[in-house]
């Protein structure tokens, strides 16, 4: 009796399914870069920074289990200070980017990390260096308001080689379709 009990309840309940699941999500947020400047004489180039920076990304999920999915992403900031003499105080950096999410779990708030490669185009002010190859790493959380939507907090960091660094911090709603 108590097996069955259980059977049945475990028949209504459902399991928590992801596979063929999608998701688009767009994020707003605070964002800044870190880069080298130009060498003054035989003195160490300085480290540059703006003054303040903002970002906007749009990514789409698509899983191909319960916890892990492939990510595609396409990201913007536009960033003002930080130009040396002579430069524009305004400049930008865009990426995409392909790669994979791991969700930590299928609840209420849901942990998760990311990584992914791409390209990365920037340019005016102190970062004016054109495309270049990027490494994409981040993470997050997001809280569900339902199994098709939900709103989150999102961090990244991408590298470009080395001599620049974008970091990001966002806010992020998204929408889930297919295999919920």
């Amino acid at each position: 009796m108590r097996l069955a009990s259980l059977a049945i309840l475990a028949l209504l309940c459902g399991t928590a399914r992801g596979e063929g699941e999608r998701a688009l999500s767009a994020s707003l947020g605070w964002a800044t870069f870190s880069a080298l400047g130009k060498p003054m004489g035989k003195q160490a180039p300085p480290t540059i920074s703006p003054d303040i920076g903002g970002m906007l990304a749009v990514s789409y999920e698509h899983a191909i289990s319960g916890d892990l999915s492939l990510r595609g992403e396409l990201a913007g900031g536009v960033f003002h200070g930080g130009g040396q003499a002579m430069q524009s105080q305004t400049s930008y950096a865009s990426l995409g980017d392909a790669g994979a999410v791991f969700r930590f779990d299928v609840l209420k708030v849901v942990p998760y990390l990311f990584g992914g490669l791409g390209g990365v185009v920037s340019g005016g002010g102190p970062i004016d260096r054109g495309a270049d190859f990027v490494l994409v790493i981040g993470g997050g959380v997001d809280w569900l308001y339902d199994r098709e939507h939900s709103l989150g907090l999102e961090a990244r960091l991408a590298s470009f080689g080395g001599d620049i660094t974008v970091v990001t911090v966002g806010v992020r709603g998204t929408l889930r379709w297919g295999d919920l």
